[in-house]
């Protein structure tokens, strides 16, 4: 590619590299944070989950939006906002302001996320779109182990608040060269217009959604969660009831018949919930019953993230090119069977028993993730191709909070645990990882199996169609 022609990957993949890694940036830097801010960990842990629930809430939302008013727009306009909130988060006087920050670099999060897929599509095509899509998904493999890593080293070394400094020279080179070289949108039809309602029906049912996971994996069960998904519950009967009235709405409910959009959806959440759910119990339990530091359970952890980046790179366009059902349904299958070795810990009670589990639960993400990307955009009008991409990233940003909630929400209660406890509970998350990563899994091939069967009929039809048309004129 020419170095013009290459630049809509390489900001797309700097864009998606400064989201992820923040997303676990600064989890292992908590401890430095409290101490700088003075303040608990109670509060801190809306430092780490208001990122998570502005990505969740708004993803599909800003895909609407830069769908209709034009996705470069939007991508510099989040890209603007991540960096200055980046910035005040660094300069936070108080835990409240880095809070506040953070949701709003959550808010350019979600519009950078949003249409960086859709741009790499309409940039490239063919065998070039393909390639696209697979370093894509290397560099999101990438951005996780950058996160673990660098968080607890950034904080020891420089203090904390060189986590957020840092982020703003990539930042603002990423808005200059977004201007300089992205495309600039088509005209758009002026008819068109965000389906306001609907935004704010979805946005809030996510949010709530999100909000009873996280609320569950610090209290446990009680009125909180449940409170919180029923509102859920409502907003979604509300936003599907307001979806099939409105002239343009915001989700097409249409995509959810293609049964592989369904597979992706998900996909996208069951390999996230698997392979990312209990890495806050594997490092509560590094740190705790292992005796290890931040920096040794940050590296330690980063085997997972540098094994999927090396599978993604090294077979991310060989995987573009294979069944659907390989990549997704097999990718998912290692990312629950990797959550198996949990129970070699009753064997083995040291951290080499874990190191199997995240192997292969990277090796799963490395499957899933160059090849997700294109499959939920593949049956979606290119006009809402938005919307689709924002649609399965938001499934993967509800089943990382989901999964951590559930996973640490068997922790709640394990007081003084011992080597039995800690034993038994690794096993129920492992029951429990196992069972959504398989049933995704098994979803996914039966769902994906279908809609080849779907295709080929669909092939068969015109090809014997034009048989018989054939032997009539013959006649």
């Amino acid at each position: 590619m020419r170095t013009r022609h290459r630049m809509p990957l390489v900001i797309s993949c700097l864009a998606t590299f400064l989201m992820l890694a923040y997303t676990t940036i600064v989890t292992v830097a908590i401890p430095a944070v409290a101490d700088g801010l003075h303040t608990d960990f109670a509060a801190l842990q809306w430092v780490v989950d208001v990122y998570t629930l502005a990505l969740a809430a708004l993803l599909v939302v800003a895909g609407a939006i830069g769908d209709v008013s034009g996705r470069r727009r939007v991508f510099v306009a989040g890209f603007v906002i991540f960096t200055l909130s980046s910035l005040a988060c660094g300069l936070a006087p108080d835990v409240v302001a880095l809070i506040a920050f953070r949701g709003v670099q959550g808010v350019g999060g979600a519009a950078m996320f949003a249409t960086t897929l859709p741009l790499i599509r309409t940039s490239y095509s063919g065998r070039e779109q393909q390639r696209a899509f697979a370093v894509w998904g290397a560099v999101a493999g990438l951005a996780a182990a950058v996160g673990n890593v660098s968080g607890g080293l950034l904080a020891e070394a420089l203090g904390w608040r060189s986590i957020f400094l840092l982020a703003v020279p990539p930042g603002a080179l990423g808005v200059v060269l977004a201007v300089r070289f992205l495309p600039r949108d088509p005209e758009r039809d002026g008819a068109r217009r965000v389906d306001a309602a609907g935004a704010v029906l979805l946005g809030g049912g996510l949010a709530a959604l999100v909000v009873a996971a996280l609320l569950f994996g610090e209290h446990g069960t009680g009125p909180g969660p449940l409170t919180a998904v029923l509102v859920a519950c409502a907003c979604g009967v509300a936003f599907a009831g307001c979806e099939r009235r409105v002239p343009d709405p915001l989700v097409d409910l249409a995509l959810f018949r293609h049964p592989r959009f369904l597979a992706v959806v998900a996909v996208a959440f069951g390999y996230y919930f698997a392979a990312f759910g209990p890495l806050t119990v594997l490092s509560a339990w590094f740190q705790d019953a292992a005796g290890l530091d931040a920096v040794r359970t940050s590296l330690l952890l980063s085997v997972q993230p540098v094994v999927f980046f090396a599978v993604s790179a090294l077979c991310g366009a060989a995987l573009q090119r294979a069944p659907l059902w390989l990549s997704l349904g097999v990718g998912t299958g290692l990312c629950a069977v990797g959550c198996l070795s949990f129970l070699l810990l009753g064997l083995v009670y040291t951290p080499a028993a874990l190191v199997p589990s995240l192997v292969l639960t990277g090796v799963g993400a490395g499957m899933v993730s160059p090849v997700l990307a294109s499959a939920a955009m593949r049956d979606a009008d290119p006009a809402r191709a938005g919307v689709a991409s924002a649609l399965s990233n938001t499934a993967r940003q509800v089943g990382l909070a989901v999964g951590v909630a559930v996973c640490g929400g068997l922790f709640v209660g394990l007081t003084d645990p011992d080597r039995a406890a800690y034993t038994r509970t690794l096993g129920e998350v492992a029951t429990v990882a196992v069972t959504v990563g398989l049933a995704t899994a098994a979803l996914a091939v039966v769902l994906l199996r279908r809609q080849s069967a779907r295709e080929r009929a669909a092939d068969v039809g015109p090809a014997v169609a034009g048989e018989c048309g054939g032997s009539a004129a013959m006649e």
